[in-house]
Protein backbone atom coordinates (compact mmCIF):
# COMPACT_ATOMS: atom_id res chain seq x y z
CA UNK A 1 0.00 0.00 0.00
CA UNK A 2 2.82 2.39 0.86
CA UNK A 3 4.37 1.86 -2.56
CA UNK A 4 1.11 3.06 -4.16
CA UNK A 5 0.36 6.00 -1.87
CA UNK A 6 3.84 7.50 -1.93
CA UNK A 7 4.04 8.00 -5.70
CA UNK A 8 0.53 9.50 -5.71
CA UNK A 9 1.53 11.96 -3.02
CA UNK A 10 4.65 12.87 -4.95
CA UNK A 11 2.58 13.35 -8.10
CA UNK A 12 0.19 15.69 -6.32
CA UNK A 13 3.11 17.70 -4.97
CA UNK A 14 4.70 17.96 -8.39
CA UNK A 15 1.36 18.97 -9.89
CA UNK A 16 0.91 21.76 -7.34
CA UNK A 17 4.47 22.84 -8.02
CA UNK A 18 3.74 23.18 -11.72
CA UNK A 19 0.80 25.52 -11.03
CA UNK A 20 2.93 27.54 -8.60
CA UNK A 21 5.72 27.83 -11.16
CA UNK A 22 3.30 28.79 -13.95
CA UNK A 23 1.56 31.62 -12.08
CA UNK A 24 4.82 32.90 -10.60
CA UNK A 25 5.77 34.00 -14.12
CA UNK A 26 2.31 34.73 -15.59
CA UNK A 27 0.22 37.70 -14.39
CA UNK A 28 -3.57 37.43 -14.31
CA UNK A 29 -5.87 39.84 -16.12
CA UNK A 30 -9.43 40.52 -14.92
CA UNK A 31 -11.45 41.69 -17.93
CA UNK A 32 -14.40 43.77 -16.73
CA UNK A 33 -17.17 43.96 -19.31
CA UNK A 34 -18.11 47.54 -18.40
CA UNK A 35 -16.39 50.89 -18.31
CA UNK A 36 -14.42 52.19 -15.33
CA UNK A 37 -16.06 53.58 -12.22
CA UNK A 38 -19.29 51.58 -12.03
CA UNK A 39 -20.28 48.83 -9.63
CA UNK A 40 -18.83 45.99 -11.69
CA UNK A 41 -15.52 47.81 -12.06
CA UNK A 42 -15.35 48.58 -8.33
CA UNK A 43 -15.89 44.93 -7.39
CA UNK A 44 -13.43 43.81 -10.06
CA UNK A 45 -10.69 46.06 -8.73
CA UNK A 46 -11.41 44.97 -5.18
CA UNK A 47 -10.92 41.26 -5.91
CA UNK A 48 -7.90 42.03 -8.09
CA UNK A 49 -6.07 43.59 -5.15
CA UNK A 50 -6.29 40.38 -3.10
CA UNK A 51 -6.71 37.40 -5.43
CA UNK A 52 -2.98 37.10 -6.12
CA UNK A 53 -2.32 36.45 -2.45
CA UNK A 54 -4.06 33.11 -2.74
CA UNK A 55 -3.18 31.94 -6.25
CA UNK A 56 -0.15 29.61 -6.19
CA UNK A 57 2.91 31.60 -7.25
CA UNK A 58 1.28 34.89 -6.08
CA UNK A 59 0.92 36.46 -9.54
CA UNK A 60 0.22 40.12 -10.14
CA UNK A 61 -3.46 40.71 -10.94
CA UNK A 62 -4.49 43.64 -13.15
CA UNK A 63 -7.86 44.94 -14.31
CA UNK A 64 -8.70 45.82 -17.91
CA UNK A 65 -12.02 47.40 -18.85
CA UNK A 66 -13.61 46.15 -22.06
CA UNK A 67 -17.07 47.74 -22.32
CA UNK A 68 -19.39 47.10 -25.21
CA UNK A 69 -22.77 45.53 -25.97
CA UNK A 70 -23.58 44.57 -22.36
CA UNK A 71 -20.34 42.56 -21.97
CA UNK A 72 -20.70 40.73 -25.32
CA UNK A 73 -17.41 42.18 -26.47
CA UNK A 74 -15.58 41.03 -23.34
CA UNK A 75 -17.19 37.56 -23.36
CA UNK A 76 -16.33 37.05 -27.04
CA UNK A 77 -12.75 38.05 -26.30
CA UNK A 78 -12.43 35.59 -23.40
CA UNK A 79 -14.02 32.78 -25.40
CA UNK A 80 -12.20 33.23 -28.70
CA UNK A 81 -9.06 35.35 -28.34
CA UNK A 82 -7.74 35.19 -24.77
CA UNK A 83 -5.25 32.40 -23.96
CA UNK A 84 -6.87 29.26 -22.55
CA UNK A 85 -4.35 28.97 -19.75
CA UNK A 86 -6.11 30.50 -16.74
CA UNK A 87 -4.48 33.94 -17.00
CA UNK A 88 -7.57 35.90 -18.12
CA UNK A 89 -10.77 36.14 -16.10
CA UNK A 90 -14.11 37.64 -17.16
CA UNK A 91 -16.33 39.78 -14.96
CA UNK A 92 -19.51 40.37 -17.04
CA UNK A 93 -22.81 42.14 -16.45
CA UNK A 94 -25.52 39.88 -15.09
CA UNK A 95 -27.74 40.08 -18.16
CA UNK A 96 -25.12 38.35 -20.34
CA UNK A 97 -26.87 34.92 -20.29
CA UNK A 98 -29.92 36.50 -21.94
CA UNK A 99 -27.96 37.16 -25.14
CA UNK A 100 -27.19 33.46 -25.43
CA UNK A 101 -30.79 32.44 -24.75
CA UNK A 102 -31.97 34.87 -27.44
CA UNK A 103 -29.57 33.39 -29.98
CA UNK A 104 -27.83 36.72 -30.51
CA UNK A 105 -25.63 36.26 -33.57
CA UNK A 106 -22.94 38.44 -31.98
CA UNK A 107 -22.64 36.09 -28.99
CA UNK A 108 -19.85 33.77 -30.14
CA UNK A 109 -19.64 31.77 -26.93
CA UNK A 110 -21.43 29.22 -24.77
CA UNK A 111 -21.47 30.29 -21.14
CA UNK A 112 -21.97 26.67 -20.11
CA UNK A 113 -18.42 26.00 -21.31
CA UNK A 114 -16.96 28.76 -19.15
CA UNK A 115 -15.55 27.81 -15.74
CA UNK A 116 -17.20 30.00 -13.13
CA UNK A 117 -15.01 30.79 -10.12
CA UNK A 118 -17.64 32.36 -7.87
CA UNK A 119 -19.77 35.43 -7.29
CA UNK A 120 -18.75 38.14 -4.84
CA UNK A 121 -22.26 39.15 -3.82
CA UNK A 122 -25.74 37.73 -4.32
CA UNK A 123 -27.45 40.89 -3.11
CA UNK A 124 -31.02 41.05 -4.37
CA UNK A 125 -32.01 43.69 -6.91
CA UNK A 126 -34.80 46.11 -6.15
CA UNK A 127 -37.95 47.51 -7.71
CA UNK A 128 -38.57 50.87 -6.07
CA UNK A 129 -40.68 54.01 -6.23
CA UNK A 130 -40.06 57.43 -4.79
CA UNK A 131 -41.89 58.33 -1.61
CA UNK A 132 -43.78 61.00 -3.55
CA UNK A 133 -45.39 58.37 -5.80
CA UNK A 134 -49.04 57.54 -5.04
CA UNK A 135 -48.08 53.87 -5.39
CA UNK A 136 -47.52 52.64 -1.85
CA UNK A 137 -46.93 48.95 -2.48
CA UNK A 138 -47.11 46.24 -5.12
CA UNK A 139 -50.89 46.01 -4.88
CA UNK A 140 -51.29 49.69 -5.75
CA UNK A 141 -49.06 49.28 -8.83
CA UNK A 142 -51.74 46.91 -10.13
CA UNK A 143 -54.26 49.74 -9.88
CA UNK A 144 -52.17 52.78 -10.81
CA UNK A 145 -49.97 53.50 -13.83
CA UNK A 146 -46.45 54.04 -12.47
CA UNK A 147 -43.70 55.46 -14.69
CA UNK A 148 -40.25 53.90 -14.36
CA UNK A 149 -37.03 54.83 -16.12
CA UNK A 150 -34.79 52.38 -17.99
CA UNK A 151 -31.90 52.47 -20.42
CA UNK A 152 -33.27 49.77 -22.77
CA UNK A 153 -35.56 46.72 -22.86
CA UNK A 154 -32.48 44.52 -22.28
CA UNK A 155 -31.48 46.30 -19.07
CA UNK A 156 -32.67 45.10 -15.67
CA UNK A 157 -34.57 48.37 -15.38
CA UNK A 158 -36.55 47.41 -18.46
CA UNK A 159 -36.78 43.67 -17.85
CA UNK A 160 -38.18 43.53 -14.33
CA UNK A 161 -41.12 45.94 -14.80
CA UNK A 162 -42.01 44.30 -18.14
CA UNK A 163 -41.98 40.80 -16.64
CA UNK A 164 -44.04 41.96 -13.67
CA UNK A 165 -46.58 43.51 -16.04
CA UNK A 166 -46.85 40.23 -17.97
CA UNK A 167 -46.85 37.87 -15.00
CA UNK A 168 -48.34 39.79 -12.09
CA UNK A 169 -50.63 42.37 -13.65
CA UNK A 170 -48.73 45.49 -12.62
CA UNK A 171 -49.14 48.65 -14.69
CA UNK A 172 -45.62 49.99 -15.00
CA UNK A 173 -45.11 52.44 -17.85
CA UNK A 174 -41.47 52.04 -18.88
CA UNK A 175 -39.67 55.10 -20.23
CA UNK A 176 -36.63 53.95 -22.22
CA UNK A 177 -33.65 55.93 -23.43
CA UNK A 178 -31.81 57.01 -20.29
CA UNK A 179 -28.04 56.88 -20.73
CA UNK A 180 -27.23 55.30 -17.37
CA UNK A 181 -28.46 54.39 -13.93
CA UNK A 182 -27.21 57.73 -12.65
CA UNK A 183 -29.33 59.50 -15.26
CA UNK A 184 -32.39 57.56 -14.08
CA UNK A 185 -31.66 58.48 -10.47
CA UNK A 186 -31.46 62.14 -11.45
CA UNK A 187 -34.80 61.80 -13.25
CA UNK A 188 -36.26 60.29 -10.07
CA UNK A 189 -35.09 63.21 -7.98
CA UNK A 190 -36.51 65.66 -10.53
CA UNK A 191 -39.86 63.88 -10.54
CA UNK A 192 -39.65 62.94 -14.23
CA UNK A 193 -40.35 59.29 -13.39
CA UNK A 194 -41.71 57.64 -10.24
CA UNK A 195 -39.50 54.60 -9.95
CA UNK A 196 -36.83 52.31 -11.32
CA UNK A 197 -35.75 48.68 -11.13
CA UNK A 198 -32.48 46.78 -11.14
CA UNK A 199 -30.39 48.52 -8.49
CA UNK A 200 -29.11 46.00 -5.97
CA UNK A 201 -30.05 46.52 -2.35
CA UNK A 202 -26.35 46.62 -1.47
CA UNK A 203 -25.66 49.32 -4.08
CA UNK A 204 -28.68 51.33 -2.97
CA UNK A 205 -27.43 51.36 0.61
CA UNK A 206 -23.89 52.22 -0.52
CA UNK A 207 -24.42 54.84 -3.23
CA UNK A 208 -27.85 56.22 -2.36
CA UNK A 209 -27.60 55.85 1.40
CA UNK A 210 -29.47 59.11 1.98
CA UNK A 211 -32.45 57.76 0.03
CA UNK A 212 -32.63 54.81 2.40
CA UNK A 213 -31.78 56.75 5.53
CA UNK A 214 -34.29 59.56 4.81
CA UNK A 215 -36.98 57.16 3.50
CA UNK A 216 -37.04 58.87 0.11
CA UNK A 217 -37.78 55.60 -1.66
CA UNK A 218 -39.98 52.57 -1.08
CA UNK A 219 -38.81 49.18 -2.27
CA UNK A 220 -41.96 47.38 -3.39
CA UNK A 221 -40.28 44.14 -4.53
CA UNK A 222 -36.89 42.47 -4.42
CA UNK A 223 -35.49 40.16 -7.09
CA UNK A 224 -32.89 37.53 -6.31
CA UNK A 225 -32.01 34.09 -5.07
CA UNK A 226 -33.03 34.87 -1.49
CA UNK A 227 -34.69 37.69 0.40
CA UNK A 228 -32.58 40.40 2.01
CA UNK A 229 -32.87 40.06 5.80
CA UNK A 230 -33.07 43.83 6.35
CA UNK A 231 -35.51 44.62 3.53
CA UNK A 232 -39.24 44.53 4.11
CA UNK A 233 -40.42 43.81 0.58
CA UNK A 234 -41.69 40.62 -1.08
CA UNK A 235 -39.32 38.42 -3.07
CA UNK A 236 -40.43 38.30 -6.69
CA UNK A 237 -40.54 34.49 -6.86
CA UNK A 238 -42.78 34.39 -3.78
CA UNK A 239 -45.43 36.33 -5.70
CA UNK A 240 -45.99 33.50 -8.19
CA UNK A 241 -49.39 31.82 -8.02
CA UNK A 242 -48.82 28.99 -10.51
CA UNK A 243 -45.99 26.93 -11.99
CA UNK A 244 -45.73 29.02 -15.15
CA UNK A 245 -45.25 32.24 -13.18
CA UNK A 246 -42.86 30.50 -10.82
CA UNK A 247 -40.66 29.29 -13.67
CA UNK A 248 -40.52 32.63 -15.48
CA UNK A 249 -39.87 34.66 -12.33
CA UNK A 250 -37.21 32.19 -11.17
CA UNK A 251 -35.41 32.47 -14.51
CA UNK A 252 -35.11 36.25 -14.37
CA UNK A 253 -34.31 36.17 -10.65
CA UNK A 254 -31.39 33.81 -11.34
CA UNK A 255 -29.55 36.59 -13.14
CA UNK A 256 -28.34 37.66 -9.70
CA UNK A 257 -26.03 34.61 -9.72
CA UNK A 258 -23.95 36.38 -12.39
CA UNK A 259 -24.16 39.76 -10.67
CA UNK A 260 -20.53 40.05 -9.52
CA UNK A 261 -19.24 36.73 -10.88
CA UNK A 262 -15.84 35.75 -12.27
CA UNK A 263 -15.32 33.19 -15.02
CA UNK A 264 -12.55 31.58 -17.02
CA UNK A 265 -13.11 30.87 -20.69
CA UNK A 266 -13.46 27.39 -22.19
CA UNK A 267 -10.74 24.74 -22.21
CA UNK A 268 -8.70 26.02 -19.26
CA UNK A 269 -6.90 23.06 -17.58
CA UNK A 270 -8.93 21.63 -14.70
CA UNK A 271 -6.13 21.97 -12.15
CA UNK A 272 -5.86 25.71 -12.80
CA UNK A 273 -9.63 26.09 -12.57
CA UNK A 274 -9.54 24.35 -9.19
CA UNK A 275 -6.65 26.51 -8.00
CA UNK A 276 -8.42 29.73 -8.99
CA UNK A 277 -11.71 28.64 -7.43
CA UNK A 278 -9.93 27.99 -4.16
CA UNK A 279 -8.09 31.31 -4.45
CA UNK A 280 -11.40 33.10 -4.98
CA UNK A 281 -12.95 31.42 -1.92
CA UNK A 282 -9.91 32.25 0.21
CA UNK A 283 -9.73 35.86 -1.01
CA UNK A 284 -13.37 36.38 -0.06
CA UNK A 285 -12.41 35.58 3.54
CA UNK A 286 -9.35 37.84 3.58
CA UNK A 287 -9.76 40.26 6.51
CA UNK A 288 -8.08 43.09 4.60
CA UNK A 289 -10.42 42.64 1.64
CA UNK A 290 -13.42 42.58 3.96
CA UNK A 291 -12.24 45.71 5.76
CA UNK A 292 -11.78 47.52 2.46
CA UNK A 293 -15.19 46.36 1.24
CA UNK A 294 -16.79 47.64 4.43
CA UNK A 295 -15.01 50.97 4.02
CA UNK A 296 -16.40 51.25 0.48
CA UNK A 297 -19.85 50.05 1.60
CA UNK A 298 -19.57 47.00 -0.67
CA UNK A 299 -21.56 43.99 0.45
CA UNK A 300 -19.87 40.60 0.27
CA UNK A 301 -22.07 37.51 0.19
CA UNK A 302 -20.07 35.14 -2.03
CA UNK A 303 -21.54 32.23 -4.00
CA UNK A 304 -19.18 29.29 -4.66
CA UNK A 305 -18.13 28.62 -8.24
CA UNK A 306 -19.93 25.28 -8.49
CA UNK A 307 -23.23 26.93 -7.55
CA UNK A 308 -22.76 29.73 -10.09
CA UNK A 309 -21.86 27.10 -12.71
CA UNK A 310 -25.18 25.30 -12.16
CA UNK A 311 -27.21 28.53 -12.22
CA UNK A 312 -25.59 29.68 -15.47
CA UNK A 313 -26.11 26.26 -17.07
CA UNK A 314 -29.83 26.37 -16.26
CA UNK A 315 -30.23 29.90 -17.59
CA UNK A 316 -28.22 29.29 -20.76
CA UNK A 317 -30.30 26.18 -21.50
CA UNK A 318 -33.64 27.93 -21.08
CA UNK A 319 -36.28 27.95 -23.81
CA UNK A 320 -36.05 31.31 -25.66
CA UNK A 321 -39.82 31.73 -25.26
CA UNK A 322 -39.17 32.83 -21.67
CA UNK A 323 -37.89 36.13 -23.05
CA UNK A 324 -41.27 36.95 -24.56
CA UNK A 325 -42.59 37.72 -21.07
CA UNK A 326 -40.56 40.93 -21.20
CA UNK A 327 -41.96 42.60 -24.35
CA UNK A 328 -39.25 44.18 -26.46
CA UNK A 329 -36.48 42.16 -24.82
CA UNK A 330 -36.12 39.50 -27.51
CA UNK A 331 -35.87 42.04 -30.31
CA UNK A 332 -33.41 44.17 -28.34
CA UNK A 333 -31.17 41.17 -27.63
CA UNK A 334 -31.20 39.96 -31.23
Amino acid sequence: MILVILPLALMRGAHAGEIDEFYASHPIKVVVGTGPGGGYDIYGRLIARYLGRYVPGNPKVVVVNMPGASSLRAANYIANIAPKDGTEILLPVQTLPLAQVAGNGKARFDLRQFSWLGNMSNSANTVLVMQSSPAKDLASVKQLVVTVGATSPASLGGIYPAVMNSMLGTRFKIIYGYESGDAIDLALERGEVEGRAGTSWAALKAYRANWVREHKVRVIAQVGLEAEPDLNAPLLTDLATNDQQRGVLAFFSSLVAVGRALALGPDVPADRVAALRKAFDDAMQDPDLRTEAQRQHLELRPIPGEQVQKAVALMASADPSVLTYAPGLFQDLK
